[in-house]
């Protein structure tokens, strides 16, 4: 790409609590980029957040939204039709994960893009964490390990970033996502979307930590709110995912990894929380204060607009595939858990 001289202008889809606690914040204050246009199903939700950030325009249609802009940012529940819109109009992408239920249209769209000389970027925040990072130099080649995420902050969280009135949770809004053909039933259906919507940070910093990570087992409770998973690294190394429900206001997303001689454990800040509280716990250490991975992944992003892409890295369209792959592989394994007993 050639040098850039003004900031990338970026169009916003989504005014939800990502957008009002994450991405507008951090994007408003960047000069490398520059907000031009707000969008959301809900067009006072939009106003409220161009007023609070000062973003010049709301637009009422994708193509209004896309005009003008380098960047189209999604922040929508559903993200395969705002792809395709700003593929069309040769503008840019960055979408929150995941890009979608099927891989299949994943590696189509990543295709597309790549094809049109367009970046698809995908908000795997985890992949730039500096705590994982740090756990990972302290364990390169992990011989076992437990993943574990149960949330029960997300929704007080959410309502505390969105101005008073807006409802935190507008998912049930939006068009039924397709999900793949060789799934076996609706049990395994929810289990791709608790993976997916719940534990893709995990699957993320597994994939990063075992290539080839392959699933033994899976189990999805009689509620259909908790899954269970056992998985193998290349050599056999076992590998325990558990995203489990919680009651409100009960938090906890851990990450350990074990190798021969070392051992690290990443406990996670809360949702929306300073990345400083998060926690590395190792032999012979223990750290906190890391730095903001969510700022490093839109560093990572201003980079890529700029043709520097990381070396260390895949490209996050490519790291999209194989998440998705992994949480298919899984949801196709997995098993409904036996009902409660009464008694």
């Amino acid at each position: 790409m050639s040098p850039q001289t003004r900031p990338w202008r970026l169009a916003v889809a989504g005014c939800g609590a990502a957008a009002f606690g994450l991405h507008l914040p951090l994007l408003t204050s960047r000069p490398a980029f520059e907000v031009t246009a707000l969008a959301d199903r809900d067009p006072a939700r939009a106003r409220a957040a161009a007023a609070r950030f000062a973003v010049p325009r709301v637009a009422g249609t994708t193509k209004d939204l896309l005009d003008g802009a380098d960047m189209l940012v999604i922040l929508t529940g559903v993200h395969e039709d705002l792809i395709e819109a700003a593929l069309d109009a040769n503008v840019h992408v960055f979408t929150e994960k995941p890009v979608g239920l099927d891989v299949t249209g994943t590696r189509k769209l990543a295709a597309r893009a790549q094809e049109a000389g367009l970046l698809l970027e995908v908000g795997a925040m985890r992949a730039h964490d500096p705590a994982l990072h740090a756990a990972l130099a302290a364990v390169p080649t992990p011989s076992g390990g437990w993943l574990i995420k149960a949330d029960g902050v997300d929704e007080t969280a959410r309502r505390r970033l969105l101005p008073p009135g807006f409802n935190p949770y507008t998912f049930a809004d939006d068009p039924t996502q397709a999900a793949p053909e060789q799934l076996d039933g609706p049990n395994q259906v929810t289990a791709l979307q608790i993976l997916l919507w719940q534990g893709y940070h995990l699957l993320t910093a597994l994939v990063l930590a075992v290539p080839g990570v392959t699933p033994a087992a899976c189990t999805l409770d009689a509620a259909g709110q908790s899954l269970h998973a056992v998985l193998h690294g290349p050599a056999g190394e076992t590998f325990t995912l558990a995203i489990s429900a919680t009651p409100p206001g009960r938090f906890l997303e851990q990450i350990h990894f074990s190798g021969p001689s070392d051992a690290a454990t990443v406990d996670f800040a809360r949702p929306y929380e300073a990345s400083a509280a998060t926690r590395v716990t190792t032999a012979i250490s223990e750290r906190d204060g890391f730095a903001d991975p969510f700022a490093a992944m839109w560093q990572a992003v201003s980079d890529r607009l700029a043709g520097q892409y990381p070396a260390d890295l895949p490209t996050s369209a490519a790291l999209a595939v194989r998440v998705e792959d992994l949480a298919l592989a899984l949801a196709a394994a997995c098993r409904p858990g036996p009902h409660p007993r009464k008694d």
